[in-house]
């Protein structure tokens, strides 16, 4: 949180401070150059990334990481080398602002080019951790967040390390998958040979005159410098020496003293980049990237893959995947959200908790009006707060408040969720379950859920989650589903599921894959990232916080709920009273998996001294896709 860092910051500027004769003169530019941008700072986060810097720059011994009294040193030009080739890794350039290389020796401008590369680095690593959008801001069923970077240790890992390109590198996900899409991004933009071209390593040992490398063999071949003798071919020789640093110097990248990572990839080129050249698929391109810097660093060795996107859930252990399943998941309207969590228990023959929207419009105006058996006819009953059940004649339906009362099916073939429930504890209220509904696996767009995952062959999942968990085989899971008692099985080690929304992949051979945008997603993030729209404009479009007004309106509906046919009387409407209001962080109707009725709000004609004005509602006959839950209409 800002607390939290702005905590941290005071704590290190609070740090002893270098007597003046110990410190480095430039030492006091640096933070008299620092103090000055506070003064005018607003943003806060660049606030406390200078607060830090601050107290980096003031502690004994502290000296310049980028400068000398001749101008940058050579860490100084790598790390402007480095960040300005930010775009490699998706990241925007022009997000940073760099001094010029050539900056000259005062020492007020030196140390003011000292403070704007430390700011930049300090920003790259927290963009390469997907800092420039946070995805919660621009809807509330994208639940991921940037991981949080701070100033001083991003300073610490600069200044203890020789190598600032691979420290900065090295906030970019590890993921396989990541670095694969990121290969398909160069490969669009020409930034590098396709798969099968001869290729320079991308990172590796720098390089002076007289070292050997297996890529000096390719370099000499790419540039045509000859060698002398065919077993110097490896040798990177004066010849090589100079004709990179004349390939470097006419493709705008300056002076280079050594054969470095940069070369490597300025090498690697293929031609200029064209930025009008498949500007869409360059974009879905840009927004995957993005999401793999807001996915934990380690997922799991034995994890869950959910990709929305496509469909399908994956078992993976070790990297490999040992299972594949398709999924229904929820409507654009209702939505399933993007998160990691952890598995924590399989249910066998789960009861159903009936949700708000359908106790408020299917079964309170039955109960109501003396239909007391509508529970026993749909195998629900009421039951209190330890599960036990409560005898639903002694509840004055009236006046009770439903959405207090808890109500649930029993398992059985009437049971939305089957046989099978998996669960993750979560805010959004989602799992994964079974589905009497087995032919809608054949479409190949399955949103039809009301968020929660429909699996297609619970069984076999079961097997296979438990059997990693404890050893469970196939005959273990059909002996447990016999039993028609509703049973929780835990597991002994959580595993880690990703529930995610990838439109792009690509493979260790550099084949990339599509899927549609089922969520419209892609362009809320591409939008944010691009600055097109604010913040606040993506977040007022999204569908969640339509939903979850819907559903305030339907909570609040509940207390004009008539017990006959509505009067449209003035003095019937008099003694009308409002029910407590419920408002609700997530917009899901607690799993419900199905689609709710449709409802239409008709408003009464308005009493003479009314102080509010209650809303009526009847259902509106639709067609219902799920005939097998037919009382839902």
């Amino acid at each position: 949180t800002a607390e939290t860092v702005a905590a941290r910051a005071d704590t290190l500027t609070a740090r002893p401070v270098a007597s003046q004769s110990l410190r480095n003169p430039a030492v006091d530019f640096i933070v008299a150059a620092i103090d000055q941008r506070l003064a005018v700072e607003k943003n806060p986060g660049q606030r406390n990334w200078l607060s830090e810097m601050q107290g980096y720059y003031r502690v004994q011994g502290a000296k310049p990481l980028w400068i000398s009294g001749s101008g940058l040193t050579p860490a100084g030009e790598e790390a402007v080398a480095e960040i300005s080739m930010a775009d490699s890794y998706g990241l925007d350039v022009n997000q940073f602002d760099l001094p010029d290389v050539n900056v000259g020796t005062d020492l007020k401008r030196l140390a003011d080019a000292e403070v704007r590369i430390s700011l930049a680095a300090i920003k790259y690593a927290w963009h390469a951790r997907g800092g420039r959008v946070d995805p919660s801001d621009l809807s509330l069923w994208l639940d991921q967040s940037p991981r949080i970077v701070y100033a001083s240790e991003v300073l610490d890992k600069l200044g203890s390390s020789t190598d600032a390109s691979r420290v900065l590198r090295s906030y970019h996900p590890h993921h396989p998958e990541f670095e694969n899409l990121r290969r398909a991004y160069l490969t669009e933009r020409g930034d590098i040979s396709p798969a099968g071209v001869e290729q320079i390593s991308e990172t590796g040992s720098k390089l002076v005159i007289g070292d050997r490398d297996p890529d000096i063999a390719i370099v000499r071949r790419r540039l045509n410098v000859l060698a002398s003798d065919p077993a110097d071919e490896d040798l990177f020789d004066k010849a090589v020496f100079r004709a990179m640093q004349t390939y470097m110097y006419e493709n705008g990248y300056g002076r280079k003293r050594q054969f470095d990572d940069q070369v490597r990839g300025a090498l690697n080129k293929t031609g200029p980049y064209r930025p009008g050249a498949n500007r869409a698929k360059l974009d879905k391109m840009l927004v995957n990237l993005e999401r793999w810097r807001w996915l934990p660093e380690n997922l799991g060795a034995t994890r869950i893959w959910n990709n929305l996107p496509e469909f399908k859930t994956r078992v993976i252990e070790n990297n490999e995947v040992i299972h594949e399943e398709r999924l229904i998941i929820g409507t654009p309207a209702t939505q399933t959200p993007v998160f990691s969590d952890v598995m924590s228990h399989v249910i066998f023959q789960p009861e159903w908790g009936v949700p708000e929207s359908i106790k408020i419009s299917q079964l309170l105006p039955r109960l109501k009006s003396g239909d007391l058996s509508v529970l026993e006819r749909r195998n629900m009953k009421v039951i209190d707060d330890r599960g036990n059940k409560l005898n639903a004649s002694r509840i004055r339906w009236s006046k009770a408040d439903i959405r207090e009362i808890s109500i649930v099916q029993g398992s059985g073939s009437g049971n939305p969720l089957g046989r099978l429930k998996f669960i993750f504890p979560n805010a959004h209220h989602v799992y994964m379950h079974d589905t009497p509904d087995k032919g809608l696996f054949n479409g190949s767009e399955r949103t039809y859920s009301h968020g929660c995952m429909r699996l297609r062959n619970p069984d076999r999942y079961a097997e296979v989650v438990l059997g990693l968990d404890q050893g469970w085989t196939g005959s273990d899971v059909k002996k447990q589903l016999g039993n028609k008692k509703t049973t929780q099985i835990d597991l002994k080690k959580p595993i880690p599921i990703h529930v995610t929304y990838f439109t792009m992949l690509a493979d260790d051979a550099g084949s990339v894959s599509t899927f549609d945008d089922v969520y419209g997603h892609d362009r809320r993030i591409l939008d944010a990232i691009k600055g097109t729209r604010s913040i606040a404009q993506i977040a007022a479009g999204d569908p969640a916080m339509a939903l979850k007004r819907r559903n305030k309106i339907l909570e609040e509906s509940a207390a004009f709920i008539p017990r006959s046919k509505p009067s449209t009387s003035s003095s019937k409407s008099k003694s009308v009273k409002v029910a407590s209001t419920k408002i609700f962080s997530s917009p899901s109707f607690f799993g419900f998996s199905q689609p709710p009725p449709k409802v239409v709000f008709v408003k009464p004609p308005k009493p003479a001294k009314l102080k509010f004005k209650p809303y009526y509602y009847s259902k509106k006959p639709v067609f219902n896709p799920f005939p097998f839950f037919g009382y839902l209409q």
